[in-house]
């Protein structure tokens, strides 16, 4: 009976799988839609080492996208995305340093935040699961322009020049995303699109950082990488 129960439970399982696998739909033309979700600073970008020259100090923050897509074939999409990514700074292993190289003095953060503007297009493949449910991986790279922040930790005794500075600076640089989407749909016209994508890019910033009293003059490559996951709802037309 066991035995019985399983392969019918496995057969049942095969068909449903090459039905889903086989079907053809027709699906709209064009889409767009909206998402929201956290992004994750890895690498440099998290780094928060006062010995790390390309340390950016960023930590876990939002992302915002108008995107959009234009189907060339069955399963071929080209995508366009409007992204703004936005993070705190954190400093706290840096003003622990600099409190406990420095004992008799107290220490406060002044930093600004960055803000990042992805302008992206590029590719997606429509891997279908079933009627309603697919995969998407998807390639795209693009122009991208970043406000770098003003990192400011500076001590509470006004007449101490232990503290640390770096100048913020706005750039242009390339940026690319690479990951997956997948696609729910809702009925004719909308569908749930969440994404889980790395995106990054190529940038150099002239930096003025100040440790102390010496100042240090250098392109400042913040080696930025994030790993992102936003919900997100389209319309489909």
């Amino acid at each position: 009976m066991y035995f019985t129960s399983k392969k019918c439970f496995l057969i049942g399982f095969l068909t449903i799988t090459i039905s889903a696998f086989s079907q053809n739909n027709y699906d709209s033309k064009y889409y767009l839609g909206i998402s929201a979700g956290s992004s994750f600073p890895l690498g440099d970008f998290k780094d928060a080492s006062e010995n790390n020259e390309n340390a950016g100090f960023a930590k876990t923050g939002a992302k915002f996208d108008i995107y959009g897509g234009y189907r060339i074939k069955e399963k071929m999409i080209l995508t366009g995305t409007i992204r703004i990514q936005n993070y705190d700074i954190d400093t706290d292993d840096l003003i622990n340093t600099l409190e406990t190289n420095n004992p008799s003095i107290d220490f406060t953060d002044n930093s600004d935040n960055w803000n990042i503007l992805y302008l992206l297009a590029g590719v997606a493949y429509q891997m279908n699961i079933s009627d309603k449910f697919a995969v998407l991986p998807r390639l795209s790279i693009g122009p991208m322009i970043i406000n770098s922040p003003d990192v400011s930790v500076t001590a509470t005794n006004i007449s101490s020049t232990v503290d640390y500075l770096r100048n913020g600076e706005s750039a242009t640089g390339l940026g690319y995303e690479v990951g997956i989407g997948l696609k729910r749909d809702l009925g004719k016209h909308f569908a749930l699109m969440p994404t889980f994508t790395f995106t990054g890019g190529f940038i150099t910033l002239e930096s003025v950082t100040r440790i102390g009293g010496v100042v240090v003059y250098s392109e400042y490559q913040p080696n930025i990488i994030t790993f992102n996951m936003g919900l997100s709802l389209a319309y489909k037309f």
